[in-house]
């Protein structure tokens, strides 16, 4: 048990009379005068902006919440320099992917979702469960409008382990190429 308090030592210090006292010349005068423009003048005298009452309310977040294990440090750690996520067999060169190709690769019924971004083609199926916006709206994008709506994004680096072949036109995809007649 403490004890108690003990008393303060020394005088006690002045209380001060309040600001401005009540019989000063400031209090005399009445009260504070409206130093804000007046309501009828129109140009308004005030350095503040404006009101805005057009502004956009902000758009809630559409993140959703990932399961334990699926963040992008969990993301970053399996798809390091040395992984394979194609989803191909072991020692398949890159493809030679055309767009009727990548048409049939859309995450849909038991296929894995190909996504072509900068014509490059990556197998984004590993990726799905990481994305912080949910599987939904990734395979949304596979049109390739993710570069346009987050510019920011490294997806060359953090889909490196993806990659599956090169975009071409239709025609290319099916004759071999120069250096394939030379072997």
């Amino acid at each position: 048990m403490m004890p108690p308090p003990s008393a303060p030592r020394g005088p006690v210090p002045p209380r001060l009379a309040a600001f401005p006292a009540a019989n000063s010349p400031q209090r005399a005068r009445g009260p504070v005068p409206n130093r804000g423009p007046s309501a009828n003048s129109s140009l308004g005298s005030s350095l503040a902006p404006p009101p805005t009452h057009s502004a956009k309310a902000p758009k809630p977040s559409r993140k959703v919440i990932l399961t334990p294990g699926h963040s992008p440090l969990d993301w970053a750690r399996i798809s390091g320099p040395n992984a394979d996520l194609r989803n191909l067999p072991a020692e398949t060169p890159y493809l030679k992917v055309t767009p009727s190709m990548l048409k049939t690769m859309t995450g849909r019924k038991g296929k894995d979702a190909w996504m072509a971004l900068g014509g490059r083609v990556y197998n984004i199926t590993p990726y799905l469960p990481y994305h912080p916006a949910g599987v939904p709206e990734l395979l949304r994008a596979l049109d390739g409008t993710g570069p346009k709506i987050h510019p920011w994004v490294n997806y060359e680096t953090m889909l490196s382990a993806c990659l599956v072949g090169l975009l071409v036109e239709e025609d290319e995809g099916s004759k071999p190429s120069a250096m394939d007649e030379m072997d």
